[in-house]
């Protein structure tokens, strides 16, 4: 299968036969039902609330995880939420929707072993960053749409490394190469890539398309220079990539491959200069040190 290399051929690649055939040979979890159920409710016309606090509810183990994480630091709200109805007050439908997804997401994922649990820590990081740098650069993409982005980001990499067990010797050469893209070192030896195997599984699973397409694109630099591509998408993949050298530099290492191939058109797609990225940088080195991430 053929990389993509525009906005467009990916949107084609996501929509093939082809690709709903590699969905069943990878064995992408499916959609569980209670979060079908709330994504259906909250996409009506006038969503019923308390159908929605009931559906989370239903789950203790869901719920008591929402509120764990409505009432962190992170979200720095004023008042604690006491029950699931006063969260999804306080933090909005959609906003509820993106938490919620990506707390399932955890459950129906392989989540052993060293560079899963990196990966999790990753992908947390990652998703904090991208929703502080859409609610703080204000360039019109949704602070839900930026969090399931960052958690779903790599979300191919644990179904890689569950298919193929020599995946983390793959995952090795692409953090080490210089040159060619991450995902064309995938594709060399597996014939597919977690960029893709992500954007599925994130479409199978009732997320925008701006953020599947964000999603397959997102170590495809050439975005930058594609005038086809969504502005939205086109700005999550630079977000993902501040995020990248900001969690890249917290880890003590002091350069980032993916940076080297694509920080010069990211920095020109949010409008920052090198000043302007040291100081996002900064910041988000101290919400990982303050444990806000």
């Amino acid at each position: 299968m053929q990389i993509t290399e525009s906005a467009h051929a990916a949107e084609q690649q996501l929509g093939s036969p082809e690709t709903d055939a590699l969905i069943k040979s990878i064995g992408i979890p499916p959609r569980p039902a209670t979060l079908l159920a709330l994504q259906n409710e909250i996409a009506l016309d006038d969503p019923d609330l308390r159908r929605v606090a009931q559906l989370v509810a239903s789950d203790v183990a869901l719920s008591v995880a929402l509120l764990r994480i409505v009432n962190s630091s992170a979200y720095g709200l004023s008042r604690r939420s006491e029950t699931v109805a006063q969260a999804i007050t306080m933090l909005g439908l959609k906003q509820v929707s993106a938490v919620v997804t990506g707390l399932v997401l955890r459950k129906v994922l392989p989540c052993d072993g060293p560079q899963l649990t990196r990966f999790w820590d990753v992908a947390g990081k990652r998703s904090h960053a991208v929703v502080r740098l859409a609610r703080g650069l204000r360039w019109g993409v949704d602070a839900d749409l930026a969090q399931s982005f960052g958690l779903f980001c790599d979300v191919g990499i644990p179904l890689l490394m569950q298919r193929f067990p020599d995946y983390g010797s793959t995952l090795k050469a692409c953090n080490a190469e210089p040159e060619r893209s991450f995902t064309a070192v995938e594709q060399a030896h597996h014939h597919t890539d977690h960029a893709l195997i992500g954007a599925m599984m994130a479409r199978s699973w009732g997320l925008s398309e701006t953020v599947c397409l964000a999603i397959r694109l997102h170590h495809d630099y050439s975005i930058f220079r594609d005038p086809a591509a969504p502005e939205p998408v086109v700005r999550l993949v630079a977000m993902g990539l501040v995020a990248e050298i900001a969690i890249q530099r917290f880890a003590r290492l002091n350069r980032s491959v993916e940076w080297d191939k694509g920080g010069d058109g990211a920095a020109g797609a949010l409008m920052l200069s090198d000043a302007d990225v040291d100081e996002w940088i900064e910041q988000l080195l101290g919400d990982f040190a303050h444990g806000t991430a």
